[in-house]
């Protein structure tokens, strides 16, 4: 037999039994990773299953809220309708009530005492069936009475002491569902669904177009016979699919979740193939060089025994190189040696790329799962912090409706309404300036600002307020630098308030101010509770607080420092912290630049505005605004103060009004239904019985673009709500 003869064969052996394993591998692989990817199919459907029961289970939980309304108890509608409107979901959803024999009372989709429509039989049975068995019911997709549109709805029964029962009703909008699965983080390839039980798409990929239409019969049929599963079929579009489905617990819904198959195995079906083809031009290829090359093979098998022993003496990859660098007198043998030497190196070098594509990817997943928990505890503490006043508020708000509380009680709980109510307002203040900073929208007044007396007043301030329990000693030596003072105070506060918010009472504070050659120090020393060495790199970081007791006693959402930091630097200034750690006390020092004598001021020193120009007192007072409770409140104030007060809550009356009453001034929200608030000035600019008008805008948007837009629109001033009664008191005054 030939010397080419046994190479083929010494090949086939060797090559036939590695393609044999490597396709067994390959398919096993491929096997793999289709199911894996089925099984991530059926988790996202199971995901987006949960994220229905939550959107129901929410309107549920607010639906028992409504329930327990005094207003429902006590037969009061009216009542209990501006506690349903306030509980509606906005365009996304509105609460229907119906008594027992299963006609509407209220729907807040329309106005109280408006003609509601009759309830048909087959809601009539539903209504029954939930007083009959006192449990929640979520409906099909049905088509609302009033509004004519494809809707879905959650039922409660609302069982009373006196022994009247009514069912109340969440609506759910059309595209409500559909909105709700377009926030899922789903590839875009993927479409998901959701299914009622009556085979219809209550949301799909299609959007409104596919509300109401009906499934795949395959799909429904799978669905009516398993609680959840996975079948293939191709789609209305021609593509052949995947389709794992699932059965929402509350509702029964079938939640289906549909992904190519050519994605699914495509990746895996391209690498079997591409192996494949690898394979058979590999064993091709070894055929023919087995005949090209066996005559010259023979005549260099002694070359060749000598390389391999070269090879065989190296012990490694340098070894290896130099075996290939060696001639063996056939090109295509000294090729194959030198391409080994390169894929190795190559080898070698992409292991190395591997492993540092890892390390950034573990690096970056740790990053993220930081910010994910820095998220939640910000939401955990934005809540806390939120709760604790309102609680106040509200706990206020019921004494005084409480007719025999003594004075001293109302009085008591009108002054947590103002100072919870200011606390909330700082709340917002801190996160918008925080979101400006972010987006580099602060703006500041620099004027020449001494120092000493910015810090003098903050203490003040603290101890009016009740806030120092500790021993807190000054040392303050003159220093003027350039700055808005407005924001310095907010610099120096926080820093005084986290001292005293983590230095125990009867601790000791010391805050000192010493000037220097070029710039003015700050240094707040407290005897508190320290800061941890693992702490102290992200401390004035956004969020970032110290470890804190389940009862929060010690409060702040963890941004005080990185505004600080934030305000400091927009100054040119530095700030830091040091602390020798835990219960060892902490040493903040803000530094800013002096101002230089002599220094030439007027490029950052805005001029003075010129002297208020004195026009009459105002005496009567035209309010226009939709929300009654801001209107009534506000309107009360006024009236209280001696102003005579009308009141409008829409736009048209207003105007109306002022051309009959001639108001000295008039307060225009700007987010009114129908006319704006800048439509309303326009209007009243045009009117020549109206244009010397004094107007007064009040919005909840207070960023200097929204002032702008509001003076530009004819207003005289603007107010960010809530608006605090004192700041009207120039303007009530008659000072421009």
């Amino acid at each position: 037999m030939r010397l080419r003869a046994y190479l083929l064969i010494m090949i086939g052996a060797i090559i036939l039994p590695i393609s044999l394993f490597a396709a067994i591998a390959l398919q096993t692989l491929l096997s793999s990773e289709r199911e894996a990817a089925l099984q991530t199919l059926g988790q996202s459907a199971g995901a987006t299953a949960l994220l229905v029961d939550r959107e129901l289970s929410s309107a549920e939980a607010a639906l028992h809220v409504l329930a327990r309304s005094p207003h429902l108890a006590h037969g009061d509608l009216a009542g209990f309708y501006e506690h349903a409107k306030s509980a509606d979901r906005g365009d996304g959803g509105r609460v229907i009530l119906f008594d027992a024999a299963g006609q509407q009372l209220i729907n807040t989709v329309v106005p109280l005492g408006s003609k509601l429509p009759q309830t048909r039989d087959e809601v009539r049975a539903r209504l029954r069936q939930v007083m009959a068995t006192r449990k929640t019911m979520v409906s099909d997709l049905i088509t609302g009475p009033l509004q004519k549109n494809p809707v879905t709805t959650i039922t409660v029964p609302v069982p009373l002491l006196g022994g009247e029962r009514y069912v109340l009703g969440s609506v759910f909008a059309p595209d409500y569902f559909s909105r709700l699965m377009a926030r899922r983080p789903v590839p875009s390839s993927w479409a998901v669904s959701v299914i009622d039980h009556n085979g219809r798409f209550i949301a799909g990929p299609g959007g409104a177009a596919r509300l109401g239409q009906p499934a795949n019969p395959s799909l429904v049929k799978a669905a009516a016979d398993a609680q959840q599963g996975l079948i293939r079929y191709a789609t209305d579009d021609g593509v052949d699919a995947y389709h794992a489905f699932v059965h929402s617990p509350m509702s029964g819904w079938t939640i289906a979740v549909a992904v190519p198959a050519g994605e699914i195995e495509g990746a895996a079906r391209h690498a079997v193939m591409l192996a494949a083809g690898g394979m058979l031009v590999a064993l091709l290829c070894a055929a023919l060089a087995a005949v090209f090359f066996g005559r010259r093979l023979a005549a260099a098998i002694g070359g060749a025994a000598q390389a391999a022993t070269r090879l065989s003496e190296g012990g490694g990859l340098a070894s290896a190189s130099a075996a290939a660098a060696a001639s063996s007198g056939i090109a295509e043998f000294d090729a194959l040696q030198r391409s080994i030497g390169e894929a190795g190196i190559k080898l070698a070098r992409s292991e190395t790329e591997r492993a540092s594509l890892l390390q950034r990817e573990q690096q970056a997943r740790k990053l993220a799962e930081a910010q994910v928990r820095i998220r939640d505890d910000f939401l955990a503490m934005l809540s806390h912090e939120l709760r604790n006043p309102l609680s106040g508020i509200l706990g206020a708000a019921q004494l005084l409706r409480i007719e025999n509380a003594n004075p001293v009680q109302k009085r008591h709980a009108q002054d947590i309404l103002l100072r919870q109510g200011k606390h909330l307002t700082r709340i917002v203040d801190d996160l918008l300036d925080l979101a400006r900073l972010a987006r580099g929208k602060v703006r500041l007044d620099m004027r020449p600002v001494e120092l000493a007396s910015v810090v003098e007043a903050v203490v003040d301030a603290l101890r009016v307020a009740g806030r120092v329990e500790q021993q807190l000693e000054c040392r303050l030596a003159p220093a003027w630098i350039l700055g808005d003072r407005t924001r310095i105070e907010q610099m120096v506060g926080n820093l005084v308030t986290n001292a005293l918010k983590y230095t125990p009472a009867q601790g000791r504070i010391a805050i000192e101010l010493k000037p220097g050659e070029d710039e003015a120090c700050l240094i707040v020393r407290d005897s508190g509770v320290g800061i941890a060495p693992e702490l102290m790199p992200t401390l004035f970081e956004t969020f970032v607080q110290g470890a804190v007791s389940l009862d929060r006693a010690q409060g702040g959402l963890g941004i005080g420092l990185s505004l600080v930091r934030s305000m400091v630097t927009l100054h040119g200034g530095t700030v830091t912290a040091a602390s020798e750690g835990s219960g060892k006390g902490s040493t903040f020092t803000l530094c800013l630049p002096l101002l230089k004598e002599g220094a030439d001021t007027a490029a950052v020193v805005e001029s003075a505005p010129p002297a208020a120009a004195s026009e009459l007192a105002v005496s009567t007072v035209l309010l226009i605004e939709d929300n009654n409770d801001a209107r009534h409140m506000l309107s009360a104030q006024l009236s209280a103060a001696g102003y005579e007060v009308f009141e409008a809550d829409n736009g048209v009356d207003g105007i109306a009004l002022a051309r009959r009453e001639r108001p000295d001034l008039a307060i225009v929200d700007i987010g009114l239904p129908g006319m704006n608030g800048y439509q309303i000035a326009a209007r009243l600019r045009r009117d020549p019985d109206t244009k010397m008008l004094r107007l007064v805008a009040l919005t909840g948007y207070g960023q200097e673009a929204d002032r702008q837009l509001a003076l530009n629109a004819g207003f005289d001033a603007h107010f960010a709500k809530p608006l605090q009664f004192e700041s009207l008191a120039d303007i009530l005054a008659g000072v421009s």
